[in-house]
Formats: C-alpha cells, sequence, structure tokens
C-alpha cells in the first residue's frame, strides 16, 4: 500500500538551529561549492549523455559541451577513406555515415577544431593551418610537409559517441570505467514507434534540479493551469515509490486538464485522467508513461553541460497500435510542450543554491519521488 502522509523530512542531519545556521553557513562556502562542482562532475563523466540530436550533425563540424568539455562532432561520408577505413574509437557503427567526436582542440596551436571544416574524404580540417585528423583523432595529413611520416603522438582526442534514439549520445571515459550502459528507449529503438524529438534547450540549472522538477508531482496544478495542470485539484495522493539498482519509479493518475481543447461554455476545459508511469534512468533520464496521453511515452534527457548548467533534450513517442501509423504532429506538439518547459525552465533556473546538495531544504511525503531520487545520486557518490 502507497505510504500514508508523515512528517517533514529536511537534508540536514539535525532539526538544532546551530545545525540549520552552520548548514546555511556552508552553502556560503566557495570551497564547498568547488568541491560540490568537481564531485559531481567527476561522477556523471562515467556515464553516456546525449551532446546533438541527430539530425543536426551532418558533414560539417558541430560543436557541443559535455561536463565542461568543449567538443567537435562530424558525420563521416558514405563512402570514401575515412568511411571504409574503420577507425577505431567511436561506440558507434563503424561504417558509412557513423558519427566521430573529438575534444575540440587542435593538438598544434590549440585552435578549435570546430572552426574548421570536413574534407571530401571525411577528415576534419583544422582552420589554423588545414591539418586533417581522422574519426579516431590521428592527424592523417600536414599541408606543410607532403609525404612525410606523422608521429603517433600528434593526434587530438577522440570521444566514444553512439547514435540511437534520434540522439547522438558521447561517454568521457573508457568503456571499463563507464558506470552503466547508454540508457535505452526500447519504443523508438526497438518498437520503431513513430516519434518527435524536440527542440534542444539550454537550461542555467543543475541536471538534477531539471530531472526533479521534471518528475515532482506537486507543482502540476500550480505551475501548468494554462496548459494540462488543474487548478481544482492541489492535493496529492499517495503514491509508492520503487527503486531498482539504476532505475526509480512511481505511478500517479491525476485529473488533467486538455491542453488543446476548447473551452466549453463555462470557460473551462475539459478533465480527463491522465495515467503517468515514472521511471528515472538514473542519472539524469526519464522514461514518462502517459504524458501525451494513453499509448504515448516521452523520454527526457538532461545532459550537464557544467556543474550546474544543462542542454535538455526530450522526445515523445506513439504505440501504432493506439495512434495509427500516421506521422506525428511535431509542430502540435511542440507548440505544446514549449507551454510546458516555460514555468518549469524558469523555475529551475531561481532555484538558490543551484546546487541541489548545498541546500538545506524541507520534504513531505508527496515528495518521495524526488527524495528517492537524491538518495540514489548520493549513493552514486554526485554528492562527494
Amino acid at each position: 500500500m502507497p505510504p500514508a502522509y508523515g512528517p517533514v523530512v529536511t537534508v540536514v542531519d539535525s532539526a538544532a538551529p546551530a545545525a540549520l545556521v552552520a548548514a546555511a553557513a556552508a552553502t556560503q562556502r566557495p570551497d564547498q561549492g568547488a568541491a560540490l562542482d568537481a564531485a559531481f562532475l567527476a561522477a556523471s563523466a562515467r556515464y553516456w549523455h546525449p551532446v546533438a540530436r541527430s539530425s543536426d550533425v551532418g558533414a560539417a563540424p558541430v560543436h557541443a559541451v559535455l561536463l565542461g568539455v568543449e567538443l567537435v562532432l562530424w558525420r563521416r561520408p558514405a563512402s570514401g577513406p575515412a568511411a571504409a577505413s574503420g577507425e577505431p574509437g567511436t561506440a558507434s557503427t563503424a561504417g558509412a555515415g557513423a558519427v566521430a567526436a573529438l575534444v575540440d582542440q587542435c593538438p598544434h596551436r590549440s585552435v578549435p577544431l570546430s572552426g574548421g571544416e570536413v574534407d571530401a574524404d571525411g577528415r576534419l580540417r583544422c582552420p589554423y593551418h588545414s591539418w586533417g585528423f581522422d574519426g579516431a583523432g590521428r592527424c592523417v595529413d600536414i599541408p606543410q610537409q607532403p609525404g612525410q611520416r606523422i608521429p603517433d603522438i600528434i593526434a587530438a582526442q577522440p570521444v566514444r559517441v553512439a547514435e540511437a534514439a534520434g540522439l547522438v549520445w558521447a561517454c568521457l571515459v573508457d568503456e571499463e570505467d563507464e558506470a552503466r550502459p547508454r540508457p535505452r528507449f526500447p519504443e523508438i529503438e526497438d518498437l520503431g514507434w513513430p516519434h518527435y524529438v524536440g527542440t534542444v534547450q539550454d537550461w542555467n540549472g543543475q541536471a538534477a534540479r531539471q530531472v526533479e522538477n521534471f518528475c515532482d508531482i506537486g507543482h502540476f496544478s500550480v505551475l501548468h493551469t494554462d496548459t494540462f495542470g488543474n487548478a481544482e485539484a492541489l492535493a496529492v495522493e499517495p503514491y509508492a515509490v520503487r527503486r531498482t539498482a539504476w532505475t526509480i519509479e512511481a505511478d500517479y493518475r491525476y485529473p488533467s486538464v486538455n491542453p488543446v481543447a476548447e473551452p466549453g461554455p463555462d470557460g473551462r476545459r475539459p478533465v480527463g485522467e491522465t495515467f503517468f508511469q515514472y521511471r528515472i534512468e538514473l542519472p539524469f533520464a526519464v522514461w514518462l508513461g502517459g504524458a501525451n496521453g494513453p499509448g504515448s511515452v516521452m523520454f527526457s534527457v538532461s545532459a550537464p553541460t557544467s556543474a550546474t548548467t544543462l542542454r535538455l533534450f526530450w522526445m515523445s513517442a506513439f504505440d501504432p497500435a493506439v495512434h495509427g501509423d500516421e506521422p506525428v504532429d511535431g509542430i502540435g506538439l511542440q507548440a505544446v510542450e514549449d507551454l510546458i518547459w516555460a514555468p518549469d525552465k524558469a523555475i529551475v533556473e531561481s532555484q538558490r543554491p543551484a546546487r541541489v546538495f548545498a541546500a538545506t531544504e524541507v520534504h513531505r511525503a508527496f515528495d518521495g519521488l524526488g527524495v528517492a531520487y537524491r538518495e540514489a545520486l548520493r549513493d552514486l557518490g554526485f554528492a562527494g
């Protein structure tokens, strides 16, 4: 049975005034912020994160940032030396059209490689001296020294990449050091459901804060009354939280307002039950069933661009057995989701302190999903 609502829960060890004062003072210490950031970045580096939409990466360099590391992405040609070489260094399909990723710095004079161009053979050319690099980072051409052997030490740093579910993912550590494989979205990857990959957003907030906000049930009827939120349903019924090694799950039935329906004679839009099924894929991905109606699944992935900023990727997929095989109305879906994301973004960007583990906050039982999420992140080392 779901637990009854209980007492206030705090994130400090003692409720004594002296402890609260000490905790508040600690959030002001610059060294604590640096320590939390270092722990957050070190823990995050062991996971896969999206860095771009697949549709945004073509035969021209694309700049990206992950955990403070500047990256350059490009798609190699379908044929030619780069495609046929079987270059190591990427986790994506090694053949035609694969995406390559390097740290965005030329080893010659430290110029960003993303300012260059990709030649006909799929090699990335530095904008300063036109040195050519393959997808594994090897320097394969120095125009100033034609015909001379190029030492292996002249190389850009390769980054492991993979493509799945309309996104390009990257991991900054070697396979033996990663904490878990890339999150999979089976409705798209395995079942091929019709889907839409939404517009990418940059938020000036911590990735953990964004995930908490996305999984926060209590704000629906306050913050989203212009879309699906029901202002007459402020109370949150008890719900159960389930945790496994890599997921946190909860189900919740909510009397939502239809965000696209026309208001009736009384000025109100129709209300219907939405069955939300949350599955947090640790650390920063969320699988959400029912968000766009029965037979729908929404994926939200918060990629940390730094310890306190993020790039948000999202997509929605629809079961053809329920919705048919018609293409998804991406324009209409994007318009509704933009209205929902906007106030969420404003809230997350306003939260102080920005670092979730520097905060002294209270919780009630309806915050159970968020509390379990913080506990899981602590267990995984994100708090140091």
